[in-house]
């Protein structure tokens, strides 16, 4: 095998590079050395590229990928080489008190893929064992690849507690809004409605299970789902667009004890109008915040369950792909997505390319 690879590289905020680095190597014996064969964009790595910066720099990016192990540790035990992998991003402590009872999302002192210790948006990426999950037979590394924003959206939809028979809306058709709302109808919303900007992604919707679609640029969102409710209000809103028009929205799509999931990363002041503040207060209504996704066994996996609705097909993350590109055009198309020269939804790097 060569010696180096090639790796995106955060120098500073709004610098990137693709540069020539040395192929970690397999020291620890629980260490497995991956080839990446293909490496998502999270939303949140824009801000963090364009912006923010990361925890430290200069740094490979990248957190959401799949590929190939082509080297283990003396104690690995549950990967071999030439597995088909994906990878959870979140390295927990294991020590505070959250990590004690399972909660490693909300984990006091983690490690992260991409942002604290090198990411995957290059040729080879090494990780620990215990976040390695192997690749059902029908998904392939893009789909592999994915499995972290199927998981985020399974977080933020079980967050809300759905049951068979509820109506929900979703702010914010990113890759995350269009898995989402699969999850709702994958889990017995009959009447599902996904508001965003932009025609493209509804018409998407259209065809992954929106019932109805909104364009919140246009159209009052938030008079047109109480329309459609007759008045009444969706029994559960999901707000992954972060945004200070659609936040207070979610609030007032609701019905009375409705529940609101705030999922969408959001940059500015969370400002709520004295409407949507009564709403809250006279509705008695439930306001959650869901963050990441649940790596604990139980009650369940949430990135197992993810592997496992992909791979039978209950849900679809290929429509999603918008862009597949070059690690040599990580700065161009970071500045693309920034200042959104082009309709995107999922960005997806193949160092292969």
């Amino acid at each position: 095998m060569k010696s180096s690879m090639r790796a995106v590289t955060l120098v500073s905020p709004g610098h990137l590079e693709c540069v020539n680095t040395e192929i970690p190597v397999v020291q620890n014996p629980h260490d497995v050395l991956i080839k990446v064969h293909a490496c998502g964009v999270c939303g949140s790595d824009i801000a963090r590229v364009m912006v923010k910066g990361a925890h430290k720099m200069p740094i490979i990016i990248g957190h959401e990928f799949a590929g190939e192990v082509v080297e283990i540790g003396l104690d690995v035990k549950t990967t071999k080489v030439a597995d088909r992998v994906t990878i959870m991003p979140l390295v927990p402590c294991g020590q505070c008190d959250y990590c004690r009872i399972g909660e490693y999302t909300l984990c006091d002192d983690y490690e992260y893929y991409g942002s604290r210790i090198p990411g995957a948006m290059a040729e080879y990426i090494l990780v620990n064992e215990r976040n390695v999950l192997k690749l059902p037979e029908n998904v392939d590394y893009e789909m592999g690849a994915m499995t972290d924003p199927v998981s985020v959206a399974l977080h933020a939809v079980r967050k809300a507690g759905v049951e068979a028979g509820q109506s929900a809306v979703v702010f914010g058709l990113g890759a995350i809004g269009f898995v989402a709302v699969q999850w709702l109808k994958n889990l017995g919303c009959t009447n599902v409605v996904a508001v965003d900007i932009f025609d493209e992604k509804l018409n998407l919707a259209k065809t992954l299970g929106a019932d109805l679609t909104i364009n919140g640029k246009t159209t009052d969102a938030v008079k047109a789902i109480q329309d459609y409710t007759g008045g009444k209000g969706v029994d559960v809103a999901i707000e992954l667009a972060g945004s200070k028009f659609t936040q207070p929205q979610a609030v007032l799509s609701v019905s009375k004890m409705g529940k609101v999931v705030y999922c969408g990363i959001s940059y500015d002041d969370l400002i709520l109008p004295n409407q949507a503040l009564n709403a809250i207060l006279r509705g008695e209504l439930i306001i959650l915040g869901s963050w990441n996704s649940s790596i604990a066994p139980l009650p369940i996996n949430e990135w197992e369950s993810a592997l496992k609705f992909m791979n039978n097909g209950k849900i679809r993350v290929k429509p999603l792909i918008s862009h597949r590109v070059r690690l040599e055009d990580c700065q161009s198309v970071f500045e693309m997505m920034f200042y959104k020269k082009e309709v995107f939804t999922k960005v997806m790097f193949q160092p292969e390319l």
